[in-house]
């Protein structure tokens, strides 16, 4: 029996052994076949890189395309709203500038107020009244007005809410003077825009839009359809985009029609072109 039993120890022990250097031996070798790895990518082998799980990281080392700034809104046309200066002539009450649900709205006027609008600021030029209906001096600065003339025409007013309370409200919409006929882009406002955004985005590489401002630039279209006096009238805060939109009026190859008035006359007429962003 004690013999049996020293047999069974020595034949474990001797198991025991045995697996020991059979796992020492692969983790001798995979230690070996990992440090053979990393010296081969030391020196530049041609030992294949096996790329750990988990996201890639951007290095400074990888050079992305500059973005163009396309949130660059653009319009061309008069200064405000327009009007034509044969609808004010007609004008003797809110009736011409606002709708029928909009002035249904109202439950009391508190004032109308016409501001005459000069070099982008309001001026002391103005007449007010108190009913939806203008009186003799508004009437008469309204007639005064001529193509290109600007004003803010401003109303306050109570409202019901939805619950029927009275709210004070405003509203004071902008305004420009345009022909009967406004000049017009032969090929069109969206060809026009088209061509200002796409000639642009060289001068809009890497604009920040929390640095961008509203610009306006000016400029006439004349009685023979050709342009004049371009003038920047606000800068968008990036001189190279100022420039370049200055460069694109001055050189622009498409043609003009001209304004006409309510005779069917030719004459001049400012336009304004918008970008940067939205503003007045």
């Amino acid at each position: 029996m004690k013999k049996s039993i020293l047999i069974f120890a020595i034949v474990l022990i001797a198991l025991s052994l045995t697996a020991f250097n059979i796992i020492n031996g692969k983790d001798s070798k995979s230690e070996k076949t990992e440090t053979t790895k990393n010296k081969e990518l030391a020196l530049n082998t041609n030992a294949v890189y096996e790329a750990p799980i988990g996201p890639i990281l951007k290095t400074d080392s990888i050079k992305t395309k500059p973005e163009v700034f396309e949130d660059f809104i653009y319009d061309v046309g008069s200064r405000f709203a327009p009007m034509k200066k044969s609808d004010l002539e007609k004008a003797t009450s809110l009736d011409a500038f606002f709708t029928w649900e909009e002035l249904r709205a109202i439950s009391k006027i508190k004032f109308v107020e016409i501001i005459v609008i000069e070099n982008e600021r309001q001026t002391q030029k103005r007449e007010i009244s108190y009913t939806k209906d203008f009186t003799e001096a508004q009437l008469k600065l309204l007639q005064s007005f001529d193509y290109t003339s600007h004003f803010n025409l401003r109303i306050e007013y109570l409202e019901k809410n939805s619950v029927g309370q009275l709210e004070h409200k405003f509203n004071s919409p902008h305004i420009t003077i345009v022909p009967e006929k406004q000049a017009a882009y032969v090929d069109g406002k969206d060809a026009l825009k088209k061509y200002l955004k796409e000639s642009s985005s060289e001068a809009r590489k890497e604009v920040d839009p929390e640095k961008l401002q509203a610009a306006k630039l000016h400029f006439i279209i004349t009685k023979l359809g050709t342009i004049e006096n371009v003038k920047l009238d606000r800068t968008s805060n990036y001189p190279l985009v100022d420039k370049t939109m200055i460069d694109l009026i001055k050189n622009l190859s498409g043609k003009w029609k001209p304004a006409e008035n309510e005779k069917g006359e030719k004459m001049d007429q400012e336009m304004v072109v918008s970008f940067g962003l939205m503003g007045c």
